[in-house]
């Protein structure tokens, strides 16, 4: 994260990293303490202890939208938590800087406005929906609601499209019906325990296979819009780094922000928590993702879904499968695997104003396992 450029000019912006308390103090009924009474012709606020659980079913009911496939997506999108409104808001030229808001990722961009939306279906402010987490699950309930219409499909597999669409990305769809097929279970951080059964029948969306190849055999080719990375012809001689981060968002929903024309970021590799692979940037090219010019011309930056502030993103699958990545990384281009060479974001400097030796990044943050994850690299290299 960074509240400077990611190798394009400066955009003023702010950002920040949560921890788990962070998360607690700032997430849910923790934030406001209320929950969301009415309809969007008389909402009213009124205090109380609502659980999560009951928020989905809540929100479920007013707008015809199973709670499952909620959950699913609440899962998907940030593990049932409640970020705060500074964790990912959009800074064009800024790697996490989608415009992403809650548990239901309601985005606010110059390209896409699902926020505007829920705030017109609800009748809440867009500051409400931000952050009371009551009011951001019935927003975007809202929105899936009225991407169907008023005639709601019999079964889960007939939201597949409304899903793709409500992400912005067939691969959204693909990560939530996963979630739907495997069930989900999880203690959130205000200790309450949620779970999403497993369904039975359900269909995971294909995606279409996008045209050319990846460099690296295990990864899908996911490529950034052409306009968010430098064409460049590097090679071992030029590339002697790999560069960690932390996504603040889903697989899904960081490969559609680099795909965005007006991100004006990138990362050449993204990892999901479930150890799949895309890549978005040939090795050879730039990618804008490092906050520092001199650092970009000369890594690979590696995104992994999930957020700082929450050790639950970072899973045994996705350390294995990102160990493996910089592994072959490391044998392709002769990176050393120690921490002078494979290093976090928040060891890069560029911060505006700050001095050149000064990084405000923090990503990965304290709950990534550095030993575990060079130890991992060592063993596949």
């Amino acid at each position: 994260m960074c509240t400077s450029c990611f190798g394009v000019p400066p955009t003023p912006g702010s950002s920040s990293g949560m921890d788990r308390r962070d998360f607690l103090r700032l997430g849910g009924a923790g934030l406001t303490g209320v929950a969301l009474l009415g309809t969007a012709g008389g909402v009213a606020l009124a205090r109380t202890g609502s659980s999560l659980k009951a928020e989905f079913a809540a929100a479920a009911k007013e707008t015809r939208v199973p709670v499952e496939l909620l959950l699913a997506m609440g899962y998907v999108n940030t593990l049932w938590e409640m970020p705060p409104p500074d964790a990912s808001p959009y800074v064009e030229g800024d790697l996490h800087g989608r415009g992403a808001y809650g548990i239901m990722q309601l985005l606010q961009t110059p390209t896409r406005n699902t926020l505007g939306r829920a705030a017109r279906l609800t009748g809440l402010s867009a500051q409400v929906l931000k952050n009371n987490r009551a009011a951001n699950v019935r927003g975007g309930a809202a929105v899936l609601s009225d991407i169907v219409g008023k005639s709601k499909p019999k079964d889960l597999d007939g939201w597949q499209a409304a899903v793709a669409e409500y992400g912005g990305t067939g691969l959204y769809a693909v990560e939530v019906y996963e979630t739907l097929r495997a069930g989900a279970a999880l203690t959130i951080s205000t200790g309450e325990r949620l779970e999403l059964p497993a369904q039975e029948g359900v269909e995971v969306p294909q995606v279409p296979t996008t045209r050319g190849r990846a460099d690296y055999g295990r990864a899908s080719w996911r490529p950034a819009y052409y306009g968010n990375y430098t064409n460049a012809n590097r090679g071992a001689a030029r590339i002697d780094k790999i560069v960690v981060h932390v996504a603040q968002g889903s697989f899904s929903g960081t490969i559609n922000w680099f795909q965005d024309r007006r991100a004006n970021a990138s990362a050449h590799y993204v990892v999901s928590r479930r150890g799949r692979v895309a890549q978005c940037v040939r090795n050879e090219d730039i990618g804008w993702h490092a906050g520092w010019w001199t650092t970009n011309k000369q890594s690979i930056g590696i995104e992994h879904a999930g957020f700082v502030g929450n050790p639950r993103s970072f899973t045994r699958r996705m350390y294995h499968s990102s160990a493996r990545l910089s592994a072959y990384l490391c044998r392709r281009y002769n990176i050393p695997v120690d921490r002078r060479h494979i290093i976090g974001h928040h060891q890069v400097p560029g911060c505006p104003g700050a001095g050149g030796g000064v990084s405000c990044h923090i990503d990965p943050g304290r709950y990534w396992n550095w030993h575990g994850y060079l130890r991992l690299i060592r063993r596949y290299k």
